[in-house]
């Protein structure tokens, strides 16, 4: 092969990685997308209604290495999953295009992002159109406070948005009153959505008897009055009862799906004993 064949071949392969690295045609090309919101699909009167999704952060787009517009709005849906939704959106396409959760307000660059921290949502579905993309249980809102249309092949921020939490109340997602089964047992079991994501179970004008080793339980069934129904309906436990009287708060894991554990149990651990119960019905209108 001649010098000049050789250089003709070596240039070819170069332009050859060069394009599949840069996808230069990719700037030009526009996909659509258009999802809908999710909404959680209720399995029992536990989550009948409450479902409605609540708005806890937004902000608008703005470009940065590519004109990129549009809203990001983080919702969280009545089962407690949240959901960072993309509206009327609009970027450049590009190679490995990321949707990123930064902790920073913005973050222009590489480094910044590295340094802050970010957690990745996954490939952006399109470059132009509404999506959606399921943010993890475990994210903290008040942390990571932007997001951005991150190009990983390249460290580009296309664009990003600052993420403002919005002030709401906490909202009741379901209820219900107790009854006494082993024991007298009196008062109201609600649980709240709070503004910042978490939820928790509250009690009020609650009374029951004290006893050894009591719990207070989520448990995946109505109500379920015995040890063996309780293990194989499965359950949660959010702690030791704090009194037999009064109101009291008990913080809901960010996992635990309010569609599957529909009441609540006060248990006695030691003895596998339901002093009394409460099924979580929807929200009274």
């Amino acid at each position: 092969m001649s010098k000049r064949n050789m250089i003709i071949g070596g240039a070819i392969i170069a332009l050859a990685i060069g394009w599949y690295a840069f996808r230069p045609e990719l700037l030009f090309v526009n996909k659509t997308v258009n999802e809908g919101l999710p909404t959680a699909q209720p399995t029992s009167m536990a989550m009948a209604k409450g479902t409605e999704p609540m708005v806890l952060a937004k902000g608008d787009f703005r470009g940065l290495a590519h004109e990129t517009k549009g809203a990001a709005t983080v919702h969280q849906l009545g089962d407690g999953k949240r959901i960072l939704r993309l509206t009327n959106f609009e970027t450049s396409n590009g190679p490995d295009v990321h949707v990123y959760l930064v902790a920073a307000e913005v973050a222009k660059d590489n480094e910044t992002v590295k340094k802050a921290g970010f957690i990745d949502l996954g490939s952006m579905k399109r470059n132009k159109g509404d999506q959606n993309y399921e943010v993890p249980a475990d994210a903290d809102l008040n942390k990571y406070k932007s997001v951005s249309i991150w190009c990983a092949r390249f460290g580009v921020n296309f664009g990003a948005a600052s993420l403002a939490m919005q002030p709401t109340s906490p909202v009741v997602v379901s209820q219900g009153d107790f009854r006494g089964l082993a024991h007298e047992t009196k008062g109201v079991a609600a649980m709240y959505q709070l503004p910042d994501g978490k939820r928790l179970l509250r009690l009020s004008n609650f009374e029951t008897s004290n006893g050894p080793d009591v719990h207070v339980y989520l448990v995946a069934a109505e109500v379920a009055k015995d040890n063996a129904t309780v293990k194989q309906a499965g359950f949660i436990d959010l702690g030791s009862l704090k009194g037999n009287k009064g109101d009291q708060n008990y913080e809901v894991p960010a996992d635990v799906d309010l569609n599957k554990y529909q009441s609540v149990s006060i248990w006695c651990a030691r003895f596998g004993v339901n002093f009394g119960a409460a099924t979580l019905g929807s929200q009274k209108s």
